[in-house]
């Protein structure tokens, strides 16, 4: 019978009767390819294409080494192709340069990717490769440094010593630190999930002092009482509840609202001011009264504005409280006059002979557009 070849590591096998007095010969390299396939490591070049492993019967081949030590540039990801129908173990050592992973495989069936500078355990069935190492069957202790680019962990993590995360960390469960873990001050103002540090929270709330070194917006307090509040003297907007026995400001703006049982309120009403409530049981001013604005209840004169008005032009009651319009003319046979205040007619004469003077006006609420139309105008005056 003549020798064959096994299958995986081909080695020969003699055939009965054969290589009389020279089968030891054959025997040692039979050895020796053997140990190839158990301790062998072997260096192979790659250049920009697939490598396809020698593999040769009886003689010494690329395929047949444990570790294959992959060197060369790359500048895509390309494939080592070993033999196929060939069960067997390998070790791949990525060392190209150009940063790129490989795949080992065959012509058919899958691969394992090998990411650059990564040395994995591998094998193969004769069809398709797989990786040797996808778990632990118990503990599993890293020495040295542990970079992974993709970690998950289905039970219980424990690290006894610093872990330093440089990347982004996603956790979808509750994340226990009992040591207090240490990380980086986001900026504040910063809206977004990052873990809020000791650092941030004391800059961000100032300490957490009295109350009048906090700056917040649209603090709404719930239950319980204020006492002994002191407002600033500037402009107040939108305080709600001051109450037993604060003190109010000297001037307030708008939309504002004091209540409460003996509350000191407000003196006065800012110029302009619109919205506001001083209502409480029991309180009193400080002093003075609010100041009611228009129509000369807040010390409003006639202004006589004909240079500076116009028949047929619309204009806008830009103070925050009426005002009074009185328009002086002279008359013509067959004239209309009118005067409109937010497109409504408020008075109006239409004349049919002469006459010497007339007069058109009204009260314009603030915000409020005024219009007057006709000819011959004699006077405007405005009370602000």
């Amino acid at each position: 019978m003549a020798s064959t070849y096994t299958t995986s590591l081909k080695i020969q096998e003699i055939g009965n009767g054969e290589q009389s007095g020279v089968w030891g010969t054959t025997t040692n390299t039979n050895w020796t390819l053997i140990e190839q396939a158990v301790a062998g490591v072997q260096t192979i070049t790659m250049s920009n294409s697939n490598y396809t492993l020698t593999n040769l019967n009886g003689v010494s081949d690329e395929a047949r080494n444990m570790v294959l030590v992959v060197q060369g540039t790359n500048s895509a990801i390309y494939q080592v192709v070993a033999p196929l129908n060939q069960p067997k173990m390998y070790v791949i050592s990525n060392q190209t340069t150009g940063g790129y992973a490989i795949t080992i495989g065959a012509a058919t069936g899958s691969v394992v990717t090998i990411p650059n500078g990564v040395t994995a355990q591998v094998y193969t069935d004769g069809t398709n490769f797989y990786s040797a190492q996808t778990g632990s069957a118990g503990n599993f202790n890293v020495n040295g440094t542990l970079t992974a680019s993709g970690l998950t962990d289905a039970g219980n993590m424990s690290i006894g010593g610093t872990l330093a995360v440089t990347g982004t960390t996603t956790h979808t469960g509750a994340v226990a630190l009992n040591g207090g873990g240490t990380s980086t001050t986001p900026t504040v103002g910063d809206n977004s999930t990052k873990i809020a540090t000791t650092a941030f929270v004391a800059t961000a709330t100032g300490g957490l002092g009295t109350m009048s070194t906090q700056n917040a917006n649209n603090v709404a307090i719930t239950g319980g009482t204020i006492t002994g509040v002191t407002l600033p003297a500037a402009d107040i907007t939108g305080v709600l509840g001051v109450a037993n026995g604060g003190t109010g400001a000297s001037s307030l703006s708008t939309n504002n609202v004091l209540l409460g049982n003996g509350t000191s309120a407000v003196q006065t009403v800012a110029p302009g001011a619109s919205g506001n409530s001083l209502v409480s049981n029991g309180s009193t001013w400080v002093s003075g009264t609010p100041t009611i604005r228009g129509l000369g209840f807040g010390g409003e004169t006639w202004h006589d504005v004909t240079g500076s008005r116009s028949q047929g032009v619309t204009y806008t009651n830009n103070y925050g409280y009426p005002i009074s319009v009185s328009i002086s003319f002279s008359t013509s046979n067959d004239q209309s006059w009118r005067f409109y205040v937010n497109g409504v007619q408020l008075g109006g004469i239409t004349e049919h002979q002469d006459f010497n003077y007339a007069w058109v006006g009204g009260i314009v609420p603030p915000g409020s557009t005024y219009l007057f139309t006709g000819n011959y105008l004699s006077v405007w005056a405005e009370l602000y």
